[in-house]
């Protein structure tokens, strides 16, 4: 990708913001926030502007992926200072540097900024690689069901069961999690961000890419510490691709969060016409496998 990374915009807005700042940025047209300034406070109208100069490039850079992104014009307003402690889900929205888009009736805007993270750190990672027929197959298809599909939200949905489905069919398992490991790198983190299993799902769930979980507890092998548990995921957003599951946005996270460890997500049973069951396994030294898709198999 040329000129900054998504993630390298969004840390020049983040050391332009102060919690009780008096100046935030909007829509000139419309009012609406614009991500990623949604929520953000700036400490005087020159570094605000400032701010709302990189939201248009970081709104430039992900047109460049979905070329549905709205246009906004972002201008510059005062308004009260803070003078409330933050919510817990505001900590977390700061903490992952996700702040949702503008809430459109119908669409999951928190599931849509994830998607366009992810989407993003994927295709500038395939660019630095020299992966580019991966990445013209993926934005092929995208562009192909842009034409069909009007919800931004289900067309996010889709772009990454694409991507999914052409990292496993090109690339093979230690290469996959290489580039997904690069690509984790790029997703902003903070140093109180949790590095658990249940921390990751918990993500899941708030975007509202799983409607709800549980998990069983880890069991360790003796010898070599490998661990594996089963995760139990309800109404998962993404479909089956034929005989696998995509299991991308669960894998990245997991990598974001501990990218020293090596996962396998083994069998993937349907438990019923909704649910499913991932093996999940844990180990420092051990083989990748399923970082995109994992292969279905049906309960007897």
């Amino acid at each position: 990708m040329v000129g900054q990374t998504l993630t390298e915009i969004r840390a020049q807005i983040e050391k332009r913001v102060v919690e009780d700042g008096s100046y935030v940025i909007l829509c000139g047209r419309t009012g609406e926030r614009i991500v990623p300034v949604d929520g953000q406070r700036f400490p005087n109208r020159r570094t605000a502007a400032e701010a709302a100069q990189l939201a248009e490039q970081y709104r430039a850079a992900l047109r460049r992926y979905d070329p549905q992104v709205p246009c906004y014009d972002p201008i510059v307003c005062e308004t009260p200072a803070v003078t409330r402690p933050p919510s817990a889900t505001e900590q977390s929205r700061k903490e992952w540097a996700f702040p949702p888009a503008p809430a459109i009736p119908g669409q999951q805007s928190g599931r849509i900024e994830f998607c366009h993270q992810v989407a993003g750190a994927l295709f500038e990672t395939l660019s630095n690689e020299g992966y580019d027929e991966i990445e013209r197959a993926v934005m092929d298809a995208y562009f192909e069901s842009a034409e069909t599909i009007s919800s931004r939200d289900v067309l996010c949905l889709r772009l990454l069961e694409q991507m999914a489905a052409e990292l496993d069919s090109q690339l093979s398992n230690t290469t996959q999690a290489s580039v997904l490991g690069q690509a984790a790198a790029q997703l902003p983190v903070s140093s109180t961000q949790e590095t658990t299993l249940t921390a990751a799902f918990d993500r899941m769930e708030a975007i509202e890419l799983l409607d709800s979980y549980s998990t069983s507890p880890w069991t360790v092998d003796p010898v070599d510490g490998e661990r594996q548990c089963q995760i139990t995921v309800a109404e998962y957003a993404l479909s089956p691709l034929d005989t696998a599951i995509p299991t991308l946005p669960i894998t990245i996270d997991l990598l974001c969060r501990q990218p020293d460890t090596t996962f396998t997500v083994s069998g993937v049973t349907r438990t019923n016409s909704d649910t499913w069951q991932f093996t999940l396994t844990a180990d420092v030294d051990g083989e990748p496998a399923g970082l995109t898709t994992a292969p279905i198999t049906e309960s007897s």
